[in-house]
């Protein structure tokens, strides 16, 4: 892995770094409207079709492309800002197998550039805050988690949801790899999956937007229940679904010997921790981190930038990305096999924020020199 003095440091006085955004759909208002507010990032450039991309990427004003097209695309473009000489930051997954995802790492590294993956949520005030947790071993020894993802799908709200049902998507891909890439920063690798997966419909409808009344087909599994061992001992049962209606069940749970926990959605970097010490006594934390605005929703960026202008931010690790990306491919593969698969990659565990990296963050035109 490139380590961030390989990178030349930005002082303050100098020009923000230039963000190229590829892809228009919904997030990308979201990234937009964050980066806009930071004094340290700047637009330069825009793209939702394949030829403004190709003129996007040779813009010698952008230092970062954001990568937020649909996931079967997420590769090709990655690859061209890559050969164009750009860092990259995409949302997930890194691409579509373990091949790509290989090959991207290669050029990245070739070409002496960043290569991040989104989620980034663990780097959040919740998560930090039960990772602090764990840490001082306010649990006791950590035995396991459980965690569940319930809901109808995005085909009931999103203009375009028929990606999100394909390949590299589903449940598992587009919004498991939250849980997944959670419980990899708190309990470090995972050793083994097995997996079972249904499909409740072979065919969806378009509820809203201008595409309203189309209908799809389902490629993939749109119920998955997956086991997860890990390489230091704990295990964890999740369920992802895009077929039930909801769940009162937490969205995520840590167990201990000493305690448990209670976590908010992994898909979000702020929420309440709930902890109990004792059976069924269950108390609200008190937030172990300083809450951050809506800039957390860029706090991947962030960190990439931190990486280039020689931070220790304990991210992004590319490695990381790998090893979510195959455990979600092994727990696919898993729901057709029938079969317990062992992973072969392996990452280091993040180390948890400072509080010069969060304040950086807080105040981004307040960033040492």
């Amino acid at each position: 892995m490139t380590s961030p003095r390989d990178f030349p440091r930005r002082k303050q006085n100098d020009a923000p770094w230039g963000i190229g955004i590829v892809g228009g759909g919904d997030i990308s208002g979201r990234y937009a409207s964050c980066i806009e507010a930071s004094p340290r990032l700047v637009i330069r450039g825009l793209s939702a079709k394949d030829e403004d991309t190709r003129a996007l990427v040779v813009d010698p004003s952008i230092d970062i492309v954001v990568n937020l097209t649909p996931p079967l695309a997420h590769e090709a473009v990655s690859r061209l800002a890559l050969q164009a000489g750009k860092h990259v930051y995409s949302e997930k997954p890194l691409a579509h197998d373990l091949t790509q995802a290989r090959s991207l790492m290669k050029l990245a590294a070739e070409r002496g550039l960043v290569l991040a993956c989104a989620p980034a949520t663990f780097l959040g005030p919740a998560q930090q805050g039960v990772r602090q947790l764990l840490d001082a071993e306010s649990m006791g020894t950590v035995i396991g988690a459980r965690g569940i993802l319930m809901y109808p799908g995005p085909d009931k709200w999103h203009h375009n949801p028929a990606p999100l049902f394909g390949p590299a998507a589903g449940p598992l891909f587009d919004m498991g790899i939250y849980h997944l890439a959670a419980l990899v920063a708190l309990f470090g690798p995972i050793e083994s999956v097995t997996a079972l997966g249904s499909q409740s419909a072979n065919s969806r409808i378009v509820a809203k937007g201008p595409k309203a009344g189309e209908r799809f087909g389902v490629s993939v599994p749109t119920h998955v229940c997956t086991l997860l061992k890990f390489v230091n001992g704990q295990t964890a049962d999740l369920v992802f679904s895009f077929d039930g209606v909801g769940s009162v069940a937490p969205a995520l749970e840590i167990y201990g010997t000493k305690g448990s926990l209670c976590l908010p959605p992994p898909s979000q970097f702020n929420g309440t921790i709930k902890q109990a010490l004792s059976y069924d006594a269950w108390s609200e934390l008190v937030p172990l981190r300083d809450e951050r605005d809506d800039s957390l929703w860029i706090a991947g960026i962030y960190a990439l930038v931190d990486h280039l202008e020689g931070f220790d931010t304990p991210w992004p690790d590319v490695e990381f990305a790998l090893h979510c990306l195959e455990a979600m491919v092994k727990i696919e593969a898993s729901t057709k096999l029938g079969e317990t698969l062992h992973l072969e990659t392996s990452c280091q565990r993040p180390q948890p924020l400072t509080q010069e990296t969060i304040g950086r963050w807080k105040h981004p035109d307040q960033r040492a020199a």
